[in-house]
């Protein structure tokens, strides 16, 4: 006779692990948004840690020294560094087999473009100003629900489909 009970759920296990490391608290809070939505049929184990700024290239090296053992490491840069220093983060990547996805110019300007047109031609300064004047506030951008009012699944499958970039993380997200 069978020791083990046929009706107990076994338990989910993820076949393919990831860390998707942001730059800062607010790539953070906005992967962990996004993970939220789209990674619970995925089976793939996706944990979002943040760095502590810097220099685009220590930002890779931080996310190479996390502790566990993944399947794939994805590093979330915002574009708006000078040439020289992204130049370096790149190659720091490649050499670390990391992959890089970068937000030009930040990760702002892909917020305001979800929820507005996009603010082209607008620099780094402006649309982290008009994100957190006209959409977030500054004292608010650690809260969940403020991204769940902002940024529901209906509007993020609609524009998923006009912003490339968006498309990217929600593919990540969605274990592909």
């Amino acid at each position: 006779m069978s020791r083990t009970n046929p009706y107990k759920k076994k338990k989910r296990q993820a076949s393919k692990t990831l860390l998707v490391f942001g730059e800062g608290f607010n790539e953070e809070m906005f992967l962990k948004h996004l993970r939220s939505l789209y990674s619970y049929k995925s089976n793939v184990a996706i944990t979002v840690k943040k760095g502590k700024g810097g220099d685009a290239q220590n930002i890779v090296i931080d996310a190479d020294k996390t502790l566990g053992s993944y399947d794939r490491k994805i590093v979330i840069l915002d574009n708006d560094k000078s040439k020289p220093e992204m130049l370096k983060a790149r190659q720091e990547a490649k050499n670390r087999n990391i992959e890089l996805i970068e937000n030009t110019p930040c990760l702002e300007y892909l917020l305001v473009s979800i929820l507005d047109k996009k603010p082209s031609g607008k620099a780094s300064a402006w649309c982290k100003g008009e994100f957190e004047g006209k959409y977030l506030d500054k004292k608010k951008r650690g809260e969940p629900n403020e991204y769940i009012k902002l940024f529901p699944k209906k509007l993020l499958d609609a524009q998923r489909l006009k912003i490339s970039e968006l498309n990217k993380l929600i593919l990540i997200m969605e274990g592909k």
